[in-house]
């Protein structure tokens, strides 16, 4: 009997075991690096943490996860890292860096365990990215010379380049990525397509500034100058990877133009400038299914007239709003007609420094009010495009609805401004046809 009893004993307790790992109860097991870690940096993180990249120190190896543990945990259990800043709870993106639960607990517990290597030939198995990226590079087109930008009154530094790339034929751009060569001065790049017949022009601006390339603070065009047709192609900002444009979808490209890269430098964290030769990568197509543009929606009004966008000195809370219909906009700085309305595919919403929170919202004709992206917590060195994850329709009837919150704690007054110390409140849109 004792030997029964012994033996059912012993069956419960294995019982009890199983029924506890089975429910999570188990204690935890010891992350290592190769085995938990790496999977997830790689995954997450490397696409920013590498050498030369946007992010302020590399998380490609052992020696850099085990130097930087303590600011990992501190960053991933507050949630400012991965940077995600959209709203999650207002539609679905695509892209979505964000850590599950399960992946922060492994990082934290890892760092406050001593952060243990593990064993480098018995590897976890890799995560899957969720980065964007471009999926083939047909033309890759390089500042001809590079440029060591200047300090003047202010920090920035507006330069434009004429690119080496002049299509023969009409061809669809169908994805995009910018390589800046110095991250850490750049705080924008935006691609324009000059039209066919502006080569002279340009060669002109070029030949006339004795550095390389031409001042042209505010646009495309020399600064002061008029007179260049161009159209909006995409653009970067810091958080910006490359990406395929939406599936079928590209941007008209008509022979003879020029692609002229406007670089905006600033230098208020740098304590020397260095030489930068930043690289534009396109993919290209014969044809697409649905034409599509990047355009800007914003106030022309701000613009214009920027002491009309004002930012008190000394104010917790300043809110702009700017509501219209924004089809006339997009034939005047994008050249094309949408008299059925388009589809919205991704929103790149745009302030600097004084930003708080910003909102793009869908205004039907109906009163219902659908929102694109709400970030409720700006961060300026950590702006992306938001890829909806499923397309948005606009209606002949509805309008948009953009809406930026700054809040200004200096002794100074803003306005709109291309400086870093100006203000804006914009958003970039790409839209196809319906």
């Amino acid at each position: 009997m004792r030997r029964i009893g012994a033996i059912v004993a012993a069956g419960l307790a294995a019982v009890a075991a199983v029924a506890l790992v089975g429910f999570g109860h188990a204690a935890p097991t010891r992350p290592t690096y190769f085995q938990d870690i790496k999977p997830i940096l790689d995954s997450r993180c490397s696409g920013c943490h590498y050498s030369g990249g946007i992010a302020p120190f590399k998380l490609t190896g052992y020696l850099d996860a085990y130097r930087y543990r303590d600011a990992i945990a501190a960053a991933v259990k507050t949630r400012a890292m991965p940077p995600w800043h959209a709203d999650s709870r207002v539609r679905r993106y695509l892209f979505d860096p964000s850590l599950t639960n399960a992946q922060i607990d492994t990082l934290v517990r890892w760092a406050g365990r001593r952060a243990p290597r593990g064993d480098a030939s018995r590897p976890g198995p890799a995560l899957p990215s969720v980065a964007p990226r471009l999926s083939r590079v047909d033309v890759r087109t390089q500042m001809p010379r590079a440029y060591t930008p200047r300090r003047s009154a202010s920090a920035d530094d507006y330069r434009c380049f004429v690119l080496p790339w002049s299509p023969d034929r009409q061809t669809f751009v169908t994805g995009f990525n910018v390589r800046p060569g110095r991250p850490s001065q750049v705080h924008h790049i935006i691609v324009y397509m000059a039209a066919p017949g502006s080569g002279g022009l340009l060669d002109h601006w070029e030949s006339a500034d004795a550095r390389p390339g031409y001042g042209c603070y505010g646009g495309p065009s020399a600064t002061g100058r008029q007179g260049l047709r161009f159209q909006f192609l995409a653009g970067w900002v810091p958080g910006s990877f490359g990406t395929d444009f939406a599936r079928g979808t590209g941007i008209s490209v008509a022979p003879g133009s020029r692609l002229v890269l406007q670089v905006h430098y600033n230098l208020q964290s740098v304590k020397r400038a260095r030489a930068d030769r930043s690289t534009v990568e396109l993919k290209l197509d014969d044809s697409v299914e649905r034409r599509a543009v990047y355009a800007p929606f914003v106030d022309a009004g701000w613009v214009l007239s920027p002491r009309s966008f004002a930012i008190p000195a000394r104010r917790k809370r300043v809110t702009h709003t700017f509501q219209g219909e924004p089809r006339e906009l997009f034939r005047i700085l994008a050249g094309m007609d949408f008299p059925n309305g388009f589809r919205i595919h991704s929103v790149l919403p745009h302030m600097h420094k004084l930003g708080q929170q910003t909102k793009v919202t869908v205004v039907r004709a109906s009163g219902e009010r659908e929102v694109l992206v709400f970030i409720p917590r700006w961060q300026f060195h950590w702006q992306r495009e938001y890829h909806l994850a499923e397309p948005v329709r606009f209606s002949p009837g509805d309008r948009l609805l953009l809406r930026c919150d700054h809040q200004n704690r200096t002794k100074a007054p803003r306005t709109w401004g291309e400086d870093s110390s100006d203000e804006m409140c914009i958003s970039f849109l790409y839209v196809s046809e319906p």
